[in-house]
């Protein structure tokens, strides 16, 4: 089955390793689960199927691995441009490059938070302090901080793929507290006290 492969970054076609029939419940629909396998790199791959009524089976959904994380639309644009940047260098492999552009990503959420200071580490403790970011964030955008510093400045520095990895992780999480998850909590608290009042 030709399946595209994240990790090989090329359609292959896939060994089916055991598959599950099954229904969609709403519909009515018989789906077929399928794990499969990449003849290149041996990653693994999760799918369904739904199957016609001619009993012929439509196109296969991945659903494992997930798909390339998307941006949150609501970000300041420079931040998201930014971030994108650092995601299209990873995919790249352009490890120091995607490092130093999620430095930049850090610097943006400073700045959208009108923290005004006169480097990033001092920006960093400010957010800490003012409550922006806790204490667990904070270590973590330090380390990103740390290793952007060494991308940008140690030309002998050379940026692993699971250093890289880490740390878009790492900015994802302080995008997703700063601006997802504190937006979210705000409604929620609204919402809680308009109820609460009636």
């Amino acid at each position: 089955m030709l399946i595209e492969c994240k990790y090989c970054e090329a359609v292959v076609d896939a060994r089916v390793i055991s598959s599950y029939d099954s229904t969609e419940e709403d519909l009515d629909i018989p789906i077929k689960f399928s794990f499969l396998c990449c003849p290149k790199c041996s990653s693994p791959f999760l799918i369904v199927r739904e199957q016609f009524v001619d009993e012929s089976w439509g196109e296969p959904s991945v659903l494992f691995p997930p798909k390339d994380k998307q941006i949150n639309p609501n970000l300041p644009v420079s931040i998201k441009n930014s971030y994108g940047e650092a995601l299209s260098a990873f995919k790249a492999k352009a490890y120091t490059a995607s490092t130093l552009m999620c430095r930049k990503t850090l610097e943006g959420i400073c700045r959208a938070h009108d923290i005004q200071a006169k480097n990033l580490a001092s920006a960093l403790k400010e957010m800490k302090n003012k409550g922006i970011i806790e204490n667990r964030l904070f270590e973590w955008a330090e380390a990103l901080r740390i290793t952007g510093n060494k991308a940008a400045h140690d030309v002998e520095t050379v940026i692993s793929i699971q250093d890289a990895k880490d740390i878009i992780q790492f900015t994802d999480a302080l995008l997703e507290y700063v601006f997802t998850f504190k937006d979210k909590f705000n409604e929620f608290t609204k919402r809680r006290k308009k109820s609460e009042s009636v």
